[in-house]
């Protein structure tokens, strides 16, 4: 090989960009069109001894693939692991061909439920154990996933209780709930208890928001104008400050309340809005708050919901896009006492995920 030949090879090898594996994966297509275009070039660069000719060439744009969607079996009967999210897929176009729910466990694996499962569908907040709504039974199921072991609720009910706003709130083990309904015929508003096999009819006109295991504590609550009233069932109603649903689940201390704080505008009218703190508050009596302001979102994500509490320090809260274009959504848990965040797992589905232990 004469002297020129040999640097023309070497100044195109520098020109050639340096290989990056997980980058030629992802874009397989220009790469091997590109490994066309040099290997051509080299042919020619040979072909013409010492006389190099380089045609210019035009750059190729990149390949823009979709994020692939995992795919989803049917869930097993049982054998499966605690669930990250559930969700319901997007549905563009009417009717939908499947918007079946779907789960995806903390590894990763995608299961969707039949279609008997249409209405609504929570998770524990251990994620060990769904409730849905079995049109065919008519009934609240509640399943454990890693046993296959089934509940139905003694109460039976139509479809049509779920189709203005409801709530579904479980208990840590699932197996005692509260569901409500507003707007449409009926609104229900029971707990129910589907190992002792009881229903119990509620007062009309508050909201559900949180549920303890056995015959442990249930919390309701109801807006007014610009304060709100906790009632934690056995004591009497505590009345706060604030306009609010923005609650968490009752604390293993089995008082405790947190709730996303806010500001008024002028005269408390008519401008309500988060402030980026967290309020922790005794629901059992009145009291003074406790407020720390939230750190560690990222920017352009702010607090939405508050969850279920992982320890007797830290509670769970979903942080949203400030705009519909902004970051992904995710799952946070923030220390009661400072305020300080750590991020959980991003939120695969906008709108319409399940987070296991969410008060919504």
């Amino acid at each position: 090989m004469n002297d020129t030949l040999r640097e023309d090879l070497r100044a195109l090898a520098e020109q050639a960009p340096i290989v990056d594996l997980a980058a030629q994966a992802v874009r397989g297509a220009r790469g091997r069109r590109a490994g066309r275009l040099v290997a051509a070039a080299v042919t020619c660069l040979l072909a013409l001894g010492g006389a190099a000719l380089l045609l210019p060439v035009r750059p190729t744009p990149a390949t823009v693939l979709a994020r692939p969607q995992a795919l989803a079996v049917p869930l097993p009967a049982k054998g499966v692991g605690p669930v990250e999210q559930a969700f319901r897929p997007s549905c563009p176009t009417r009717p939908c061909t499947d918007d079946r729910w779907r789960i995806v466990t903390r590894r990763g694996d995608t299961y969707h439920l039949g279609k008997e499962a249409a209405g609504p569908l929570e998770v524990t907040a251990d994620g060990r154990r769904i409730a849905y709504y079995d049109a065919r039974r008519r009934r609240i199921v509640v399943r454990d996933l890693a046993s296959g072991t089934t509940w139905q609720a003694p109460l039976k009910q139509p479809a049509e209780d779920f189709t203005a706003e409801y709530a579904l709130r479980l208990s840590p083990d699932g197996l005692r709930f509260v569901v409500s309904g507003w707007g449409g015929r009926r609104e229900p508003h029971t707990l129910v208890d589907v190992e002792r096999g009881t229903v119990t009819d509620l007062e009309r006109g508050w909201w559900p928001v949180s549920v303890s295991d056995g015959s442990g504590p249930v919390v309701l609550a109801k807006p007014h104008d610009t304060t709100s009233q906790v009632w934690v069932l056995g004591h009497d109603p505590v009345t706060i400050g604030d306009f609010t649903y923005s609650y968490s689940g009752l604390a293993p201390d089995g008082r405790t309340l947190a709730r996303l704080g806010q500001t008024t505008g002028r005269n408390r009218q008519p401008t309500v809005r988060q402030d980026g703190s967290l309020v922790t508050f005794d629901a059992t009596r009145a009291g003074r708050d406790n407020r720390t302001m939230i750190s560690g979102l990222p920017r352009g994500l702010h607090p939405s919901r508050l969850g279920s509490w992982l320890n007797a320090t830290e509670v769970t809260l979903l942080a949203v896009p400030e705009s519909p274009r902004g970051a992904t959504p995710a799952v946070y848990a923030v220390d009661v006492r400072t305020g300080t965040s750590r991020k959980l797992f991003t939120v695969r589905e906008d709108g319409r995920a399940v987070v296991p232990g969410l008060v919504r």
